[in-house]
């Protein structure tokens, strides 16, 4: 056997207890959640949004061009963890002038981008996107949820 059927075969067996650890009885309660994200009354289009729990395992999802995201926890959509959450919001667009708009003008251009042109325009404050600086909250309810968020 080779070192890469052996990584491989080590990450298959990881993989494979991860996957048993989340299924079972033992898994906290989880209620399923969705909304809409909006800054300046206009719909967030990309990023993530983290619901943390004062106790156990984040809920996350992605915000879709329309502002509207559903989280999951343990598994896709299963939302979560009932009680209260702090709440954090990431949405960012990466701008560069010198990003390729297709592959073709890629290979044309290599070892002409430079990532340090780039710039992080952040599509809402950066302080919505750390737990430690965030004001958002949220509480989740047995049943479903509705969270919009509406950013001034």
């Amino acid at each position: 056997m080779n070192v890469c059927n052996k990584i491989l075969g080590l990450i298959a067996v990881g993989a494979i207890g991860i996957l048993a650890s989340g299924c079972g009885k033992g898994l906290p309660a989880t209620a399923p959640v969705k909304g809409k994200i909006t800054w300046n009354g206009k719909p967030v289009e990309c990023g993530s949004i983290t619901f943390y729990p004062e106790k156990g395992r984040p809920a996350t999802g992605i915000i879709q061009p329309d502002g509207s995201y559903r989280l999951s926890t343990f598994k896709d959509g299963d939302g979560a963890l009932l009680g209260k959450h702090k709440v954090t919001i990431l949405a960012t667009r990466i701008s560069n002038q010198a990003v390729p708009k297709s592959f073709e003008e890629e290979v044309r251009g290599l070892g002409k981008f430079d990532p340090q042109q780039s710039a992080v325009k952040w599509l809402v404050p950066e302080h919505y996107s750390r737990p430690e600086t965030t004001p958002l909250t949220a509480e989740v309810f047995k049943g479903r949820n509705e969270i919009n968020f509406a950013l001034p």
